[in-house]
């Protein structure tokens, strides 16, 4: 893989399985690791480098969901898309909603690659989409995928209880968390700090707290500007309450933290 990406192996056959195999084996939770291109020079790459860049904004280090027959994709910020998905034997994925169809070019326990066939002007270019796949039994017992991890999504259609809102906390810590821990596990060499809505600043060693800020993507996950003031009041109350995780990598080192810091918010927060 190069191009808008680097170079990733792409294990994993699929010509052995049935295409009833192949429906099952797809379904799971999807971390976006890298996206990028088949082997091309930069020459032939130039007239298709802002498409290329468009779908690397658009995929790469966004979570995927594929379930029988739907698929939730995630935007650049965040919010859940639904699809219709079949089969198109022998490895190719169509979408009811969207013109596009993916190549499925390996699929192995761990790795998925995906190929888009990309055109412009008599030039083409195939973009990869290498996705890990994140096992609940390594992280808890939850994916990303999971009601419990997810219940931060659904925007609140009136207030909500100082529990409530703690619940919505302690739900996108803990999912933030397993993001970290997967993405870390996928070899993936960075973090976009714009795939977060935690009003945190992160640096090489710990994490702080941002100044609360009404118009912020934090904000925008509660029914109001008062409902998120509590919400970021309980952020600052238990956020020095543990120590900050001893870990050399940096991205378990936030994941630990997220881990913890849920943990209290939900002892100390009780409905």
């Amino acid at each position: 893989m190069s191009g808008c990406g680097p170079a990733v192996n792409t294990p994993g056959g699929i010509k052995t399985l049935a295409p009833k195999q192949i429906e099952k084996k797809l379904q799971g939770s999807w971390l976006v690791y890298k996206v990028g291109t088949r082997e091309a020079s930069e020459k032939q790459l130039e007239p298709l480098q802002d498409t290329l860049t468009r779908l690397r904004n658009r995929f790469e280090l966004t979570a995927l969901t594929i379930g029988p027959h739907t698929l939730l994709l995630e935007d650049s910020l965040g919010r859940q898309q639904k699809r219709t998905w079949q089969l198109l034997p022998p490895d190719m994925i169509g979408m009811q909603e969207e013109e596009p169809v993916w190549e499925i070019v390996s699929l192995s326990d761990s790795i998925l690659t995906l190929s888009l066939r990309v055109d412009h002007k008599k030039k083409r270019a195939d973009v990869l989409m290498a996705c890990y796949r994140v096992d609940a039994n390594r992280y808890g017992g939850m994916d990303l995928g999971h009601a419990t991890m997810n219940r931060w999504r659904p925007l609140p259609q009136h207030p909500e209880t100082t529990a409530q809102i703690a619940a919505r906390v302690v739900s996108l810590l803990r999912y933030d968390a397993v993001y970290l821990q997967a993405l870390n596990n996928s070899n993936s060499d960075y973090f976009d700090t714009r795939k977060f809505h935690l009003p945190f600043s992160y640096y090489n060693g710990g994490i702080s707290l941002k100044p609360f800020d009404p118009a912020s993507s934090f904000a925008a996950l509660f029914y109001s500007t008062e409902d998120a003031k509590t919400a970021y009041s309980l952020l600052k109350e238990y956020l020095d309450t543990r120590p900050y995780p001893r870990e050399k990598n940096y991205m378990l080192g936030y994941a630990g933290f997220m881990k913890n810091l849920a943990e209290v918010i939900e002892l100390n927060v009780r409905s």
